[in-house]
């Protein structure tokens, strides 16, 4: 791996010997986002990505993470991890939050709609009702609903 400058002089880790991948990357991006130029629609999906610690996964999903944008496309990352099992919607967190960052309380509360009261706390933007806990089933079909409506968008 080695960095060069990418947009803005910000450096960036070219990947060697991962041109399968990237391949795959590319094709799946073509489905995810729409092919480049064919006019085709965007089918949206999901993209897992395993492996042991330092094989590259980080710098993998940046680099598709770049293409996806450099197409328009919006993808969501998350990360998680044996430490994290424990802390209850992490994934489901970092996949919304940075949607939900670049809006107010206001449009918080008509992205979430009636779901607002159980999902807002689970996903951390607002602090739950100390001593009440949320329906688990109630938490799990608002986040479903929240990142099905993303996915549609």
């Amino acid at each position: 791996m080695a960095e060069t400058k990418g947009r803005g002089g910000v450096p960036r880790r070219m990947l060697f010997e991962r041109d399968e991948e990237l391949l795959l990357f590319d094709s799946m991006l073509d489905d995810l986002c729409g092919r480049a130029g064919e006019g085709s629609a965007p089918n949206g999906g999901l993209l897992a990505i395993a492996g042991s610690a330092g094989l590259g996964k980080t710098t993998l999903v940046a680099e598709v993470r770049r293409k996806a944008a450099a197409r328009g496309c919006t993808l969501l990352a998350a990360r998680g991890s044996e430490q994290e099992e424990g802390v209850a919607f992490h994934v489901v967190r970092q996949l919304v939050q940075p949607v939900l960052a670049a809006t107010s309380e206001e449009e918080h509360r008509k992205i979430l709609g009636s779901w607002y009261d159980i999902v807002a706390p689970a996903v951390g933007l607002v602090a739950g009702k100390s001593g009440v806990a949320p329906d688990p089933q109630g938490v799990r079909d608002g986040l479903d609903w929240l990142v099905t409506r993303f996915a549609v968008q």
